[in-house]
C-alpha cells in the first residue's frame, strides 16, 4: 500500500477498495478476539485474603441484567414441575430426596430427583440428564455440578431460554445460576481442620479422599482444611486420592493403597465426600488400625454415624441435604409464581429462623460438627424424628 501521507488522490479506486476491505476484515477479527478473550480476574472476583472465591462465599452467578427476565412471574398459574439433578447415586441424597418430597407438599408442585446415568457419572452424563429435562419442558432445575466451570454453559443456556436454574451442594459461581443453596464449603473445611488440630495437638500427617477435585465443594473443603491446620504441623502426605465417584470400588481401593503406601506415617484420614467415610472405616478396621489413627469425615452416612456412636470415627462435619431438597423445591416453585426477588424475600424469614444466612441469593445452610458421645446421640435422635437414617 502506498504512503498515506501522499493523500487520497495518490491511491487508485481499486486500491481504495482493497484498503476498505482490509479494514473491515481486521475489524471483524478484532471483535471476534475480544469476544473470545476470557475475562480477567479482578479483585471483586476474589474472596478475602486473595484466595479464589469459594462456593457459598461469593456473589457470582447471574449479573443483575441477566435476572431481569425472572423479576416477574414466569408461570403464575398452573402446575409447576421441578427437577433436582444430583452428581451420583450416593445414599447422601436420600435425605435430600426426603426434603424434596416435603418441599413439594409445601409448595404444591411436582418434583423429582434425577440421577445422571453411569456408575461414576461424568460431566457429559450430567449434561445429558440436564438436557433431557429441558427437552421435557420442566419449569425449574436444581443441579449440583460435577465440574462447575464446564457446566456453566449448560446452565447459561437454560437461563437464556427463561428456565430458572439454581445450584445446591456444589456451586457453579461463574454461571448465570439464579441462586446457590448449600454449605459454605470453605468454612465447612475449616471446621474439619479445627477438629484435626484438636485431635493432633502436636501435629502429624494426613491423607484425604474424594470423588473429584474438579467439584467446587471438594476444592473448597480441602482448601478450608489446609488453611485451618496451617501452622499446626499437620501436613498432607500427598494430594487427595480421587475415586471419580466410584463409591463401591475405587473409594475403598484408594484407602487400602494409602495404607500400603504410607503405613504408620498416617495419623489422620480425611473423607471429603459422604461415602469416603465408610470406605475409610472399613479399610482402617481391616488393617487393624482402629485406635492408632484418627478419622474425620464429612456427612452422616449410616456407617459413619454408627462409627461415631462407637467412637471409631472421631468427628464428622454434617451438612443439611434435607434442606437442600426442600428449599430448592420451594424456591424454584416460587420463582415461577412470583419472580426471583419476591421468592427470595418470602423465603428469608424462614431461612433466618433456621439459622441460615443469605447474601446475594446465596443461602448458606450451615453445618454441624458431630463427635462421639452425647453429640452423636442427640444428632441421631433428631434424624429419627424426621424419619431419616442418614444426612
Amino acid at each position: 500500500m502506498r504512503d498515506t501521507k501522499r493523500g487520497a488522490s495518490a491511491v487508485s479506486p481499486i486500491g481504495m477498495r482493497f484498503v476498505a476491505a482490509a479494514i473491515a476484515i481486521s475489524s471483524v477479527f478484532a471483535l471476534a478476539s475480544c469476544k473470545d478473550k476470557p475475562a480477567e480476574t479482578t479483585p471483586s472476583m476474589m474472596s478475602g485474603g486473595g484466595k479464589p472465591a469459594v462456593s457459598g462465599g461469593t456473589s457470582g452467578g447471574a449479573p443483575a441484567g441477566a435476572t431481569t427476565a425472572f423479576d416477574k412471574p414466569r408461570k403464575a398459574d398452573g402446575a409447576i414441575s421441578v427437577r433436582i439433578i444430583t452428581n451420583n447415586a450416593s445414599s447422601f441424597w436420600t435425605a435430600m430426596e426426603k426434603g424434596m418430597e416435603d418441599g413439594k407438599k409445601e409448595a404444591g408442585c411436582e418434583a423429582q430427583k434425577v440421577v445422571p446415568s453411569g456408575t461414576t457419572p461424568t460431566n457429559s452424563d450430567q449434561k445429558a440428564a440436564f438436557e433431557q429435562q429441558m427437552a421435557a419442558n420442566v419449569d425449574g432445575i436444581a443441579v449440583t455440578p460435577i465440574e462447575p466451570d464446564a457446566f456453566s454453559s449448560v446452565i447459561d443456556s437454560a437461563i437464556e431460554k427463561g428456565v430458572p436454574v439454581v445450584t445446591f451442594d456444589s456451586d457453579s459461581p461463574k454461571s448465570k445460576r439464579l441462586a446457590y443453596i448449600g454449605t459454605n464449603n470453605y468454612e465447612a473445611g475449616k471446621k474439619a481442620g479445627d477438629e484435626a488440630v484438636k485431635l493432633l495437638p502436636t501435629g502429624g500427617k494426613f491423607v484425604a479422599f474424594v470423588g473429584n477435585m474438579s467439584a467446587q465443594n471438594a476444592r473448597d473443603r480441602y482448601q478450608g482444611f489446609l488453611d485451618a491446620v496451617k501452622g499446626h504441623n499437620i501436613e498432607p502426605l500427598q494430594d487427595p486420592f480421587q475415586d471419580k465417584a466410584d463409591k463401591t470400588g475405587a473409594a475403598y481401593r484408594n484407602v487400602a493403597d494409602a495404607i500400603t503406601k504410607y503405613g504408620d506415617k498416617i495419623n489422620i484420614f480425611l473423607g471429603i465426600w459422604s461415602y469416603n467415610g465408610p470406605a475409610i472405616i472399613d479399610e482402617v478396621a481391616k488393617a487393624k488400625l482402629n485406635g492408632k489413627v484418627k478419622i474425620v469425615a464429612f456427612d452422616g452416612d449410616p456407617k459413619t454415624l454408627d462409627a461415631l456412636s462407637k467412637g471409631t470415627v472421631d468427628a464428622a462435619v454434617v451438612q443439611k441435604p434435607y434442606e437442600f431438597g426442600r428449599l430448592c423445591t420451594k424456591l424454584l416453585t416460587a420463582i415461577n409464581k412470583k419472580g426471583l426477588k419476591a421468592a427470595m424475600d418470602d423465603l428469608k424469614p424462614e431461612l433466618e429462623k433456621l439459622g441460615m444466612t443469605v447474601k446475594d441469593n446465596i443461602v448458606d445452610t450451615g453445618v454441624e460438627v458431630i463427635t462421639p458421645g452425647p453429640s452423636a446421640t442427640e444428632f441421631l435422635k433428631k434424624l429419627k424424628e424426621k424419619g431419616l437414617e442418614t444426612t
